[in-house]
């Protein structure tokens, strides 16, 4: 398939030799790939504010007119870029134990993740330029969900081995240490091994502690 050919799939316009893109025809997986790819490699040489679609384009070895028929803007083509497999972390679903251990594994993973050059310029863009009542492509389904399953299974072991009560909410923990590595690496530039040295006891404290005990003192 030629590229004049390929660009006419995509926008649904008649096939270059007589032929029609049927209705919902999905993407050529070769030139999506491509993009993505292209993208990641962008952000991490030249951060967010200098990619354009023009320069993705060139590197993947596509036309501009077809990156702009896939993705209706920058934070879209963005965020499939980071939030897609093979750019996803690879969360764990698996915890032995002890607690602090299973901890450690996991804010590593999730620290790990945010220190990559093109995370890190993606992220920092898509929070100045997305607009907040807009979806990201892929955030649910190709990093927060498995980010939280990772999160569940590991609280849902702890608590079955009786390492850490039983009233965790998952979901505003997993927030609240999303927040915490994002601020820690942009806002004060903590080095990452401190990050999760700091945030291990943290969460490992909070993990453990009863919330119905009286303060001490």
């Amino acid at each position: 398939m030629t590229m004049a050919e390929g660009d006419a799939l995509a926008a649904g316009r008649p096939h270059p030799r007589g032929e029609q893109a049927g209705p919902g025809r999905p993407r050529d997986t070769r030139r999506h790939a491509a993009v993505l790819a292209a993208t990641r490699d962008l952000l991490a040489r030249g951060g967010y504010t200098a990619l354009t679609f023009s320069d993705v384009a060139e590197r993947a070895g596509v036309t501009r007119q077809l990156v702009h028929r896939w993705w209706p803007d920058r934070p879209a083509l963005v965020a499939e870029a980071l939030f897609t497999a093979p750019a996803a972390a690879d969360w764990p679903t698996a915890y032995e134990g002890p607690l602090a251990a299973d901890l450690r594994r996991l804010l590593s993973a999730m620290v790990d993740y945010a220190c990559r050059p093109e995370v890190r310029a993606g992220v920092l863009g898509l929070m100045a330029d997305a607009v907040p009542s807009a979806e990201l492509t892929n955030l649910e389904d190709g990093l927060l969900g498995p980010l939280r399953r990772s999160l569940g299974a590991l609280v849902d072991a702890a608590v079955a081995r009786g390492e850490a009560r039983d009233e965790i909410d998952v979901g505003l923990t997993l927030n609240t240490l999303r927040g915490a590595v994002l601020m820690h690496l942009i806002a004060d530039l903590t080095p990452p091994e401190v990050i999760v040295d700091h945030l291990t006891s943290l969460t490992l404290w909070a993990f453990r502690r009863d919330p119905e005990a009286p303060p001490r003192g």
